[in-house]
């Protein structure tokens, strides 16, 4: 059955979801810990930085028992991740109603979008979280700090180091559903007193379900997937003041696809292969007075896909299509801590990316960044020029001011940033145009965050972006155009609360409103209401359990005729339990859709139904 939530009942939902809460609170405890962030290229401090960033740790990462960015990051409400099938399928990633292509991924300082991929994005959903320290998200445009690709915001993820001589690390084995077995491990020591070493591996195999929903398709075939993933990190220290870290992190995919959604797709002969391999090589100066730090590095990715489309009797076409991009930067990025308020960030990058047809495009971008922190404020300021092979000399900058005062935090900015037309879009032999434009963005943004009697604190955010010269196509020739305008506007509220010092909560909605303006209408699969809400409880020093109640709202998508379609809300229940042994050994059960509703994230694809997982992990 479809789920269908009216308006009606949304402010029933929020409301049932406080309570439980309140009916248990009798006081409010211990302060939240104040965090560092590193992402956005000038350290600070959550209670400091004008940024919006949520920060996931791995303690966080292992208490949800996630193994895959898509299922750890679906707990955010301004997050939008659809996938298009099972494990393997294609996911995108929506950020405050931005494109899928608005969004950067960079895995410890290397940029992992794909040059490659039509929209030059990078495919979420078969990055392993094996080995992962920390997930920082920033949202809204980040163009300033890191240029193309960043205008709906970036996804910085930083993979685990070696702390002491002492081994330490993890490993886990589950099945489940769709007989799905998951099983990784990892470990950090330091094995000279100026080297570390970091280390990690995982697989993942599962039967999966039909790409190709079901209800359109009843004799549809499983579409299953493989993957293997490894990286290895080192960091040596040459003396008191150098430092070198390398890391390289390799992953290959194998999943069975399907040629769209809805009736007629499903088809036992489509399979997509991909291999991932990035690696960095960084040398860090801390000068002597211990005012400024100097970072010389050099990045390398590359992405290789290979689809291809069998014959049989039934399906007579067949095709095979290879690509390969690969992108490779120099970088010189210096941290001055001019004074004990003021610091200067500066940067400097080449950057060079190609495909699998020879097609080559190249940046050259250098920045300036300023933070300026009193007692009670907070001003930052920045521009970035980038000097472009295919457009002209870009301007990028942003401004931040906030006020801080007694257990609260305002913030305000305004922000730029860009798009480049990828290899793609410019060159593809049948659709390709050369003289496409960048998108532009402005993003102006205000929040507020409050810190209620230490553990009950909430935080609302209104966010705005406009959009123009919007890469697309002409839907007659198909071919690639600046079609005009876009925007994305909306406001997103969080509450965390430690109602008791075993029961917490944190509930999240974010009111989303979209327009294609040349068009008049929504963009395709953004929710107008998302709420996230997860309650934690810890029975003891044994038993933890999670549950998470989750609603997706109306939104619009398009069907295999290229018609626009509405789509249904839909409200979905997961559980998660762990019992902890001791401090080292823990079992976990994790039931996603616990009430086995139909549903669908993207038109005509299938989502699986009820999922349980059950399995061990183990610290050491």
């Amino acid at each position: 059955m479809s789920f269908d939530v009216s308006a009606k009942l949304i402010p029933k939902i929020i409301s049932l979801s406080i309570l439980p809460g309140l009916l248990l609170s009798s006081a409010l405890y211990a302060a939240e810990d104040i965090t560092v962030i590193t992402a956005d290229r000038i350290k600070s401090y959550s209670d400091k930085s004008t940024s919006d960033v949520r920060i996931i740790t791995s303690e966080e990462i292992g208490a949800t028992s996630s193994h895959t960015l898509p299922e750890l990051l679906s707990r955010e409400s301004d997050l939008s991740v659809v996938s298009s099938g099972p494990n393997g399928s294609n996911t995108s990633l929506f950020l405050r109603g931005t494109d899928s292509s608005h969004t950067l991924v960079v895995i410890d300082g290397v940029i992992m979008n794909d040059p490659s991929n039509p929209n030059r994005q990078f495919d979420i959903g078969r990055l392993s979280l094996n080995n992962i320290e920390r997930i920082e998200i920033l949202k809204g445009s980040q163009g300033l700090a890191y240029g193309s690709n960043a205008i709906g915001g970036v996804i910085v993820i930083t993979t685990k180091k070696a702390k002491s001589k002492k081994l330490s690390g993890e490993s886990y084995i589950d099945t489940g559903t769709f007989r799905t077995v998951n099983a990784g491990a990892n470990f950090q020591k330091k094995i000279l007193d100026n080297l570390g070493l970091s280390f990690g591996a995982d697989i993942m195999r599962t039967r999966g379900f039909s790409a190709a929903d079901e209800k359109f398709n009843p004799n549809a075939e499983k579409d299953g997937d493989q993957r293997e993933s490894f990286d290895l990190g080192a960091v040596l220290d040459l003396s008191e003041q150098y430092s070198l870290d390398a890391n390289i992190r390799y992953s290959h995919n194998s999943a069975d696809l399907d040629k769209g959604g809805g009736a007629g797709s499903d088809d036992p002969n489509d399979q997509q292969t991909e291999e991932e391999i990035y690696s960095k090589v960084q040398l860090t100066k801390n000068w002597e007075a211990g005012n400024a730090q100097t970072k010389l590095a050099y990045n390398f990715s590359k992405h290789y896909r290979l689809l291809e489309v069998l014959y049989d009797a039934k399906h007579p076409q067949s095709s095979t299509t290879k690509s390969t991009g690969e992108i490779k930067i120099v970088s010189a990025n210096h941290t001055y801590y001019m004074t004990e308020n003021l610091t200067q960030n500066v940067n400097v990058d080449f950057q060079g990316e190609n495909d699998q047809s020879g097609h080559y495009n190249q940046n050259l971008s250098g920045f300036l960044y300023h933070q300026y922190e009193l007692a009670d404020k907070i001003f930052n300021f920045g521009l970035r020029l980038d000097h472009n092979k295919f457009f002209d000399d870009h301007f990028t900058y942003k401004a931040a001011a906030g006020y801080k005062f007694e257990s609260a935090l305002l913030k305000l900015s305004y922000s730029t940033g860009f798009r480049a037309p990828s290899l793609n879009q410019l060159y593809d032999p049948s659709y390709g145009n050369k003289s496409l434009h960048p998108e532009t963005s402005q993003s102006p943004e205000l929040s507020f965050e409050k810190k209620w009697s230490g553990a009950f604190k909430t935080v609302s955010t209104l966010f705005y972006t406009k959009i123009n010269n919007r890469l697309s196509y002409n839907p007659n020739t198909f071919v690639n155009i600046n079609s005009g305008k876009a925007e994305m506007m909306g406001s997103e509220n969080k509450l965390s609360a430690d109602w008791l010092t075993n029961f917490n909560q944190s509930l999240s909605f974010t009111l989303l409103k979209t327009r294609d303006l040349n068009l008049g209408q929504k963009l395709a699969r953004r929710p107008d209401l998302n709420i996230k809400n997860i309650f934690s409880y810890l029975i003891g020093n044994s038993h933890y359990f999670s549950y998470e109640l989750s609603y997706t709202g109306k939104r619009n998508d398009v069907d295999n005729q290229g018609l626009a379609v509405k789509m249904d809300s839909y409200l979905l229940s997961n559980l998660n339990y762990r019992y902890l042994v001791n401090n080292q050994n823990e079992f976990y059960l994790k039931i996603k859709n616990l009430a086995d509703i139909d549903y669908e994230e993207i038109y005509g694809f299938g989502t699986g139904g009820r999922a349980i997982t059950v399995g061990a992990h183990y610290n050491y």
